[in-house]
């Protein structure tokens, strides 16, 4: 070629479009071109364009470095690992930002996540059974309680069905079910059955998608023990409150007639009532016409019990009964003055052989036999 073919249209539109690359500001800033022909002003317009296209054009090797340090770093916040970090170059392109916005993403997961270790330390030291299954795998994983209350090592349980564990149940039911709480037993590898309270809840995804279900139990053998434990000492106390209410208000007959309620202890409204009510019960059976009322055992008397006491009296003369009041100490006496006790009609005396001694001559003096009951 001898000549550049300077009148090669092509050769005007090169130029044209390297003018156009330049920015405006820069148009007029070009140098004067060797020999003013189109390609010496190509070449001028190409050459201040060469370093920033050759220096922005990327290494495919740093390029891929760069990518691999992106993927190393996702792949550790997808592990609860929040620490890995994204190198983040001055070049403030593309790539820059994404490592920009995952650090800031592992930041505040850091700052708002709890990890994965953590909720597995919690899981693993629960004192209750805690195992979590689906629809199609059965049991995906246990913590230690589950493997201490059922005898089987956590490689036996996983990839199990749930009544493995749990007779009679399935987590395709559960799931159905919406979930379940109730007593059941939980199947031990020996054979042997454990009581427990068990609570299923269904596992879903932020949208709505089902996960599984997570069944907690809870050992009931200590508490049913101790319940156990409980009604047998509800029910001795039962029986001693009743052996004490028979023995606290003893009725003994002297003669046939004559009748002696010794009290002893402390003497309040309730106790009361029930002597009355006993008191009662036995002059209509026998008959008698007299009672003595002995409160030689009775700690202390206050205004409560005086009135009780004038209540019992009370009520054994509308049976026809004449009633004696034996065991009356100086306090007593003293007590019955100051609360001015209404005792006209009642006999009293010091002690209950008084009493007795009394009563079987007024007996006699009547001309009434005075049989004296037996043994």
């Amino acid at each position: 070629m001898d000549s550049a073919p300077f009148d090669d249209p092509r050769v005007a539109e090169l130029c044209e479009l390297v003018l156009r690359l330049l920015p405006t500001e820069r148009r007029g800033a070009l140098p004067p071109a060797f020999g003013a022909d189109p390609l010496d002003q190509a070449l001028s317009a190409l050459r201040p364009l060469a370093a920033p296209l050759a220096a922005a054009r990327p290494d495919p090797d740093d390029l891929n470095q760069r990518l691999e340090e992106l993927m190393e770093v996702i792949v550790a916040l997808v592990g609860f690992d929040y620490a890995k970090k994204a190198p983040v170059s001055d070049r403030n392109d593309l790539i820059d930002g994404m490592a920009a916005g995952l650090n800031m993403l592992g930041e505040e997961l850091a700052s708002s996540t709890v990890s994965k270790t953590y909720v597995t330390s919690i899981i693993e030291s629960m004192l209750d059974l805690l195992v979590v299954a689906d629809r199609d795998s059965g049991i995906r994983s246990v913590n230690q309680a589950a493997c201490e209350l059922s005898g089987y090592a956590r490689e036996e349980l996983v990839g199990k069905p749930l009544d493995v564990v749990f007779p009679g149940l399935s987590a395709g039911a559960l799931i159905d079910a919406g979930g379940a709480r109730d007593e059941r037993v939980c199947l031990r590898k020996d054979g042997r059955t454990v009581a427990v309270s068990f609570l299923a809840s269904v596992m879903r995804t932020d949208g709505g998608q089902i996960h599984g279900v997570v069944c907690v139990a809870r050992d009931l053998t200590e508490s049913k023990r101790a319940e156990e434990e409980r009604w047998r000492l509800r029910e001795a106390v039962h029986r001693q409150a009743i052996l004490v209410e028979e023995l606290s208000t003893p009725i003994i007959p002297i003669t046939d007639t004559i009748m002696v309620v010794p009290l002893v202890g402390s003497l309040d409204e309730q106790r009361l009532s029930r002597m009355t009510e006993s008191l009662l019960q036995a002059l209509s059976a026998r008959s008698a016409s007299v009672v003595i009322l002995d409160i030689t055992g009775v700690r202390t008397v206050d205004q409560q019990a005086v009135h009780g006491l004038i209540r019992s009296v009370g009520s054994a003369r509308l049976l026809g009964a004449r009633v004696l009041l034996s065991g009356i100490r100086p306090d007593v006496a003293r007590v019955l003055v100051g609360l001015g006790a209404d005792l006209d009609g009642v006999a009293t005396f010091g002690s209950l052989q008084s009493g007795i001694v009394h009563a079987l001559r007024g007996a006699a003096a009547n001309g009434r036999p005075v049989p004296v009951r037996s043994a």
